[in-house]
């Protein structure tokens, strides 16, 4: 028995390494990541610690996502570098992975006109400008959002839609965004221009946007907005699933 003890004491450290070698050496492609749904994920390759798939948001294509898994530092979670390149969309994160949760900070992210033109496309809406955010903090369950903080910023420009059988081309001011968390896993943006407010929204469980629209929205879209009213008058709102 006392010389069995030696070669058990070797013999899981061998297991040990083999399966460490296995875990950086497993294909990419064992990941469970969706095929289907809203955000899907194609042509996955490299391994599991640093690899690369096709990301796809209800079949338009947004671009690379590559990771790098890093060595846990606390208990928090297991630190991930995400990079995300497209031809209209690009943007950068560090993120904390838990069993249970995670948690990222995005550190760049920039959308041009022709992200946000495929974004808005079902609702006959053709904005120029690029979409900005840095710093922002978002977290969460699975594939649930259940928090998010920082600033967006939009940089203006010409915006083409339809509406009432009628086609409008407003220029519009820049305008900025504010996102911050509301109990209950609600997420709320308010959207303002140099003039003051034009519209929130509230993200609720389930991909549910509350959406509300000031008189000073129509105004600066050159749509008829009733008169004897303020611009802060909130002339519309409306629900409407988007996840």
């Amino acid at each position: 028995m006392e010389r069995i003890r030696p070669w058990l004491s070797g013999a899981s450290w061998v297991i040990g390494a083999f399966l460490l070698t296995l875990m950086l050496r497993a294909p990419a492609a064992w990941l469970p990541l969706p095929s289907e749904g809203p955000l899907s994920f194609s042509g996955t390759a490299g391994h599991l610690l640093h690899g690369e798939s096709q990301l796809a948001y209800r079949g338009q294509e947004l671009g690379m996502l590559r990771w790098t898994v890093g060595l846990p530092t606390s208990l928090d979670g297991v630190p991930v570098t995400l990079s995300l390149q497209g031809p209209a969309l690009q943007g950068t994160a560090q993120a904390e992975l838990a069993p249970t949760a995670w948690r990222a900070t995005v550190q760049r992210l920039i959308l041009d006109s022709r992200a946000l033109k495929d974004a808005l496309a079902p609702y006959a809406i053709a904005p120029e400008g690029t979409l900005q955010g840095r710093n922002l903090t978002l977290s969460g369950r699975g594939n649930q959002l259940e928090s998010a903080s920082g600033a967006l910023r939009w940089t203006g420009g010409l915006v083409r839609y339809r509406l009432g059988g009628n086609s409008y081309a407003p220029t519009f001011p820049p305008l900025s965004a504010e996102l911050t968390p509301r109990a209950g896993g609600q997420l709320e943006a308010k959207v303002s221009a140099p003039s003051g407010p034009v519209l929130s929204l509230v993200l609720r469980p389930g991909g549910w946007v509350d959406l509300a629209v000031r008189r000073r929205l129509l105004r600066l879209a050159d749509f008829p907005a009733p008169e004897g009213m303020g611009d802060d008058t909130v002339l519309l709102e409306l629900s409407e699933r988007v996840l």
